[in-house]
């Protein structure tokens, strides 16, 4: 959970700090050594906005606009509407925040996930906010939400181990 929190600290480092030519590259190399530091043997993979870091335990990346293929991303469905923004992914888990979201195309998605995942479900709906969890037959659990006043979706999953 420490090395996690630190990478989360980085990120944010990173995202805060943005440029071009040299002074990225070097931003980029040493974002890598405290990283690396930061959560011992890993080998780091900064490529634009997207990062990737692999260590013994496995290889999580972060900053990708597009949908996982990972393991658990291929046994989720695809949400093919709106912008994502911003993934996590690792073969275990995946959390993707996705902009421009119409409300009709999310609860497209929501009744969809309701009837594949449909076991421990709980779902919540507020004047603003749309959310629902569950888990489906092979031990993936989800969560999705849907903020109406930003246009905004998350969708989160994870496989138990």
């Amino acid at each position: 959970m420490k090395k996690l929190a630190y990478i989360l600290i980085i990120l944010v480092l990173l995202a805060l700090v943005t440029a071009c030519g040299a002074k990225q590259k070097m931003e980029e190399k040493i974002a890598e050594k405290v990283i690396e530091q930061a959560v011992g043997n890993a080998d780091i993979d900064i490529d634009g906005d997207k990062m990737t870091i692999k260590t013994e335990e496995g290889e999580v990346t972060f900053g990708s606009d597009e949908w996982p293929d990972s393991q658990i991303g291929r046994r989720i469905p695809e949400f093919k509407k709106g912008k994502i923004s911003s993934a996590m992914n690792s073969e275990a888990y995946k959390f993707l925040m996705i902009d421009e979201v119409e409300e009709d195309d999310f609860m497209d998605y929501y009744n969809e996930i309701k009837g594949d995942f449909n076991q421990e479900s709980y779902e919540a709906k507020s004047a603003d906010t749309i959310t629902y969890t569950g888990k489906n037959d092979e031990g993936i659990a989800i969560m999705v939400s849907y903020e109406k006043g930003s246009k905004t979706a998350t969708i989160s999953a994870s496989k138990e181990e």
